[in-house]
């Protein structure tokens, strides 16, 4: 038996990696809003290089306080995955973020 630390990404079909990860990002919650950081469409997009990720996301706010917060979580969450090594976050306001960016479930749980 290899002695390679099993990785989430050698189960799945090629190509659906990265869909994987983002998968994981729902174990995120956006402490504030009690709803995780893919449902808000805070997750702007997830590129996976071997095993190294790259998550690219937005806060609700420039201003936003929990930037550092949300960060570590999604390095915290992947890595625990076991599916990479290292996870590289860039926050971006551009686009800035709008509550149309939510899933059509999350409007509805806010009432909107």
């Amino acid at each position: 038996m290899s002695r390679d630390l099993l990785s989430v990404t050698r189960f799945l079909a090629p190509g659906t990696e990265t869909a994987q990860l983002r998968e994981e990002l729902r174990s995120v919650i956006d402490p504030e809003l009690g709803i995780d950081i893919v449902s808000l469409g805070l997750v702007y997009g997830v590129e996976l290089n071997g095993r190294v990720a790259a998550v690219v996301m937005t806060t609700t706010t420039p201003a936003c306080p929990l930037g550092e917060y949300l960060t570590d979580e999604v390095r915290r969450v992947l890595v625990e995955s076991g599916a990479v090594d290292r996870v590289e976050v860039l926050i971006t306001h551009a686009p800035a973020w709008s509550a149309e960016m939510m899933s059509a479930e999350t409007k509805q749980a806010f009432g909107w």
